[in-house]
């Protein structure tokens, strides 16, 4: 490819198809937001190894940062496409479509094309890097390629083409059981050292949630949070009950990423038990009564109806374990389960049930909640805290 002509890169262009990118699970051509050529992979071949060639080992270290002690996770790259941004060419910024519930991020492969422009700006959480791919072939010795990977859901945007073409191979990087290597202890970096030594003090003082409670994480990444499951029904003793579904958050747990992850992990070394789970505030349907509701899966509340004889809150209640509890606008609090937040709560995992409300009219009303890492701490004198 480093020896490609003017002339070969341009008969590549044209061989390509429009690039598409995804929208609500649809694929849509829009060149006003993407320009850019691409090739499926019935139709190329690529002859870059990129386990052979150390590549999944040079970024797996990153990707997999908190994955666990004995290195249980790893990583399976899978080509998705070739790229080609001509001049002209880019693509707005977006994040990537996942491509099943194990995918993690992707790998992003920069041919040593001569070319200008075409620099990969990436923002997660009000930060914003820019992968400047002709620089770093620039400063390559000998033949090479440049390479960036990054979690799925960091925004990314490909800017201008200025002139030449940018070639590019994409994998989508999966997170997979480890059975084909011998598992190694991994070195305990320094940040999760600390966070350690900080649980463990926590833990021996006699005065810090002595009746137990949940340490509470605001989640950092984005993972793929399943809508509300069907409501379905069992009898028992004669007696119509909901059934309660499978926990369908619980792999979310060993999906997590970068720092998210990392708490997990440390969590776990000093014996806590750790759970992914939705927080709704029912007091943004009735301020005067409002809970701290924990469910194990986004509630499915369509059943329920705001009628004058049903107590909303208390139905959504039932449904998920009361954590803390307001009664009067004093917000006077009624300690059950208390909870400890340890980084704020954020939007980004935010899920919606619906439900039947009722004022002049029926109408739709909804009740949001939020996924957030969850860590279980034993009341003092309890397991690890004797």
């Amino acid at each position: 490819m480093a020896d490609a002509t003017e002339e070969d890169l341009a008969a590549l262009a044209s061989a390509c198809d429009q690039a598409t990118f995804g929208v609500d699970q649809k694929d849509v051509l829009d060149e006003s937001y993407r320009k850019a050529g691409k090739m499926d992979l019935t139709k190329f071949a690529s002859r870059l190894d990129i386990v052979a060639s150390g590549l999944i080992d040079t970024i797996s270290p990153d990707i997999l940062q908190g994955q666990g002690e004995d290195g249980e996770k790893t990583l399976r790259a899978e080509l998705y496409k070739l790229n080609v941004y001509g001049p002209g060419s880019f693509f707005k910024g977006h994040k990537d479509t996942p491509r099943g519930e194990t995918m993690i991020g992707s790998l992003v492969v920069v041919f040593p094309t001569t070319h200008t422009g075409g620099a990969l700006t990436l923002e997660h959480g009000g930060t914003t890097w820019t992968f400047d791919s002709v620089a770093e072939l620039a400063a390559t010795q000998g033949p090479g390629f440049a390479y960036v990977a990054f979690y799925s859901d960091v925004t990314h945007a490909v800017e201008h083409v200025v002139s030449g073409y940018r070639v590019t191979l994409t994998y989508n990087l999966f997170l997979v059981d480890n059975t084909a290597r011998t598992p190694s202890k991994r070195i305990i970096p320094a940040p999760e050292k600390t966070l350690e030594d900080s649980l463990r003090a926590l833990l021996g003082d006699p005065l810090f949630l002595p009746k137990g409670g949940f340490l509470a994480y605001g989640l950092t990444h984005q993972y793929p949070i399943l809508p509300p499951p069907e409501v379905k029904y069992k009898f028992v003793g004669g007696r119509r009950q909901r059934e309660v579904p499978p926990n369908r958050l619980g792999p979310i747990l060993h999906m997590l990423k970068g720092g998210d992850a990392r708490v997990r992990t440390v969590s776990e070394r000093v014996g806590l038990t750790t759970h992914v789970k939705i927080l709704y505030d029912t007091g943004e349907i009735d301020d005067e009564a409002g809970r701290d509701v924990l469910a194990d899966d986004v509630l499915n509340t369509a059943q329920i109806n705001e009628e004058y004889d049903t107590d909303l809150t208390q139905e959504i209640a039932r449904m998920g374990m009361v954590l803390d509890r307001r009664e009067g606008r004093t917000q006077e609090l009624k300690e059950k389960h208390k909870k400890k937040w340890v980084t704020k709560i954020t939007d980004t995992n935010r899920v919606r049930s619906e439900y039947l409300a009722y004022g002049n009219e029926a109408s739709i009303g909804y009740i949001y909640g939020n996924a957030a890492l969850f860590v279980e701490v034993p009341a003092a004198g309890e397991g690890i805290r004797a």
